[in-house]
């Protein structure tokens, strides 16, 4: 006569996840570098750049653009004022002031934004503009550019959208500080980790790559930054002559030959070089800022599987009689809409103690790495070999593994089964 044990199995954790979209408008800022310059800059100068929205803004809350600016810096004399403009429209214009400094240099920080609201854009995608930047009166130098947007948009029914729309990403890490002067070269070794898919992103996936020096400064001359010693990557920005008198500065540096360009996910490693010559830095500061584009992972996927280890069963049958285990059944539903997507399998195990040990194997090879493939519910799967009878027979005490499926327990899928219930025979 067969014995039956009946155990109730309960789907929770076990390789389903759900990815659900948020009812309310949400906010992404990102930021680009616009322009720098490593010479002094006194006259007109056109900078070209494009802003690119990975996100859905249709039927968010107008506008989707919560917030453009552009904020400049460097160190300046002279007086008279910094004009800018986009595209050359006179509605974007807006002059900024800036006092009488003579011959002293004089750091400072414009944050501009357009009073036209110029840049509006009600659709993902890219945008190109062109900042006009005009100083009358003033020289500038160590001049950096950056663009920093905020807008809204539609969350995507998963977390992160899907792979046909591609997605910017801004993130910061700090490179280097120094709490004693700087007045010598200077080797500051790096990581960027890239964490996101850039494989068939538009290239470059890299939009932009800056690095943000401060400190204060003593001297006259000029802040050489190089990356990993290559002369490609090397420009030299003046610092005008300060003499003893401690003066803040600013500088953004740009590689002009972009050797920072992967074009895969992964860690990078790179050293900045940073040469002062002639002046001598104190509470010197270096942040890295980069924004690239990346494809988001699948939307609404499953994970590929999920394996779920169930508790020991007393088979009650006496020590050296134990049971012999015939067949496995699960009883629940496929997934999907026609209720046939995705697989369940099992793995056994047997033991004379409560304990163990437990050595979980299955299907025709009875190897731990093999499983007996349960197809369908409600329909026994027979637990056959000779090799598995061997480890089970007369074993009072079983445990039993369960993966769950998605697809074919390689590859991810959109729907998981469901089981309910399993149910072990086995025979005095």
């Amino acid at each position: 006569m067969k014995h039956f044990a009946r155990i109730l199995f309960v789907m929770i954790g076990v390789g389903v996840a759900v990815f659900s979209a948020y009812a309310t408008d949400q906010m992404r800022t990102t930021e680009i570098q616009v322009a720098d310059s490593a010479s002094s800059v006194s006259t007109a100068q056109n900078y070209p750049f494009t802003l690119f929205i990975g996100d859905d803004l249709t039927d968010v809350t107008a506008p989707a653009m919560k917030s453009m600016s552009f904020v400049t810096s460097g160190v300046y004399t002279g007086s008279g004022t910094v004009t800018f403009t986009i595209d050359s429209d006179g509605a974007t214009s807006k002059a900024y002031t800036l006092p009488n400094v003579g011959s002293t240099p004089t750091p400072f920080e414009i944050e501009y934004k357009d009073p036209s609201s110029k840049i509006s854009p009600t659709s993902g995608g890219s945008y190109g503009y062109t900042l006009n930047f005009t100083p009358s009166g003033v020289t500038i130098y160590g001049l950096g550019i950056k663009m920093s947007e905020t807008h809204r948009y539609k969350p995507p029914t998963c977390a992160d959208g899907a792979p046909a729309n591609q997605k910017v990403k801004s993130t910061e890490s700090a490179i280097a500080d120094s709490a004693s002067s700087v007045s010598t070269a200077q080797n500051y070794p790096f990581t960027l980790f890239i964490g996101d898919d850039l494989t068939d992103v538009t290239a470059p996936a890299m939009k932009s790559m800056s690095f943000t020096t401060s400190g204060v400064y003593t001297g006259s001359g000029t802040v050489t930054f190089t990356i990993d010693s290559d002369g490609a990557t090397s420009k030299a920005y003046t610092l005008p002559n300060v003499g003893s008198t401690p003066t803040p500065f600013e500088i953004e540096y740009k590689d002009p030959s972009s050797k920072i360009s992967p074009t895969s996910g992964g860690s990078y490693g790179y050293t900045l070089n940073f040469t002062p010559s002639g002046v001598t830095i104190y509470g010197l500061g270096i942040k890295m800022s980069e924004t690239h584009r990346y494809k988001p992972p699948t939307c609404g996927g499953m994970p590929v599987l999920g394996d779920l280890t169930s508790a020991v069963f007393d088979s009650t049958e006496s020590a050296g009689h134990g049971a012999g285990y015939n067949s496995v059944m699960w009883k629940g539903t496929l997934g999907g809409p026609g209720s046939n997507e995705g697989k369940v399998r099992f793995q056994f195990s047997a033991s004379d103690a409560s304990t163990g040990p437990w050595t979980y194997i299955g299907g025709d090879t009875c190897a731990s790495g093999d499983w007996f493939d349960a197809p369908t519910p409600g329909t026994p799967v027979e637990l056959k070999g000779e090799a598995c009878q061997t480890a089970w027979n007369n074993k009072r005490y079983f445990r039993y593994k369960i993966r769950i499926c998605s697809n074919n327990c390689t590859d991810a899928g959109t729907y998981t089964p469901t089981v309910n219930d399993v149910v072990v025979s086995w025979a005095p």
